[in-house]
């Protein structure tokens, strides 16, 4: 089974609808999206980037696939760790692509090493190639995502015409309980070890 797969059978399991009766995949990929974001909000992965430099200047312009939700920090190469040394920079975005300026030139053959934080991946999700959850944070995303899953649904029976406020109440009952342990997951020092909380039994 494959991670993504793994991951909607527990999300699905949350919800008692292990046969996709009332959600889709498409529905658990969405939460998933949106659990991850959230995740990554507080507990970033932390990527590095090494950029060549071919012209001297202190105006780097990455390229169009370099993608990031902040650039964190920026070094000048060199083999030698030692030898590595932080930069002063600003980083901003530009018809979508990432510049960053350094408060002094770099010069044509130096090699900027620029981490930065991204979204975590779950693989085959989105194409993603790999899965950067560490293994004991897992069972925090599937809650989120079964919380939102469940918020998501209530939303669309509220806006049914023909809503049963039974069924609407009882997506709400899990949604709340369900995000709020996700929240209070992602307001912990990672590391520290917590158990998941006893939800409540619905029947949907």
């Amino acid at each position: 089974m494959s991670a993504l797969a793994a991951f909607r059978v527990s999300v699905l399991a949350l919800l008692s609808d292990a046969s996709l009766a009332i959600f889709s995949n498409n529905d658990v990929d969405q939460a998933l999206r949106w659990a991850l974001s959230e995740y990554s909000s507080r507990r970033p992965l932390i990527r590095t980037y090494q950029f060549p430099v071919i012209a001297t200047t202190g105006v780097h312009i990455l390229p169009a696939d370099f993608i990031a939700r902040h650039v964190t920090n920026v070094e000048l190469y060199d083999e030698d760790p030692d030898s590595i040394t932080d930069l002063y920079f600003d980083a901003y975005q530009r018809d979508e692509q990432w510049v960053i300026k350094t408060r002094s030139e770099v010069s044509a053959g130096e090699v900027l090493q620029i981490s930065y934080s991204a979204i975590h991946t779950i693989d085959d999700l989105d194409a993603a190639a790999g899965t950067t959850l560490p293994a004991a944070d897992e069972p925090f995303i599937h809650v989120g995502a079964t919380g939102r899953a469940a918020q998501m649904r209530a939303l669309d029976r509220i806006e049914t015409i023909n809503m049963n406020p039974d069924v609407v109440k009882m997506y709400k009952l899990l949604a709340t309980e369900y995000l709020s342990s996700f929240a209070t997951f992602l307001t912990i020092e990672p590391g520290v070890r917590i158990c998941l909380p006893d939800f409540p039994d619905i029947e949907l």
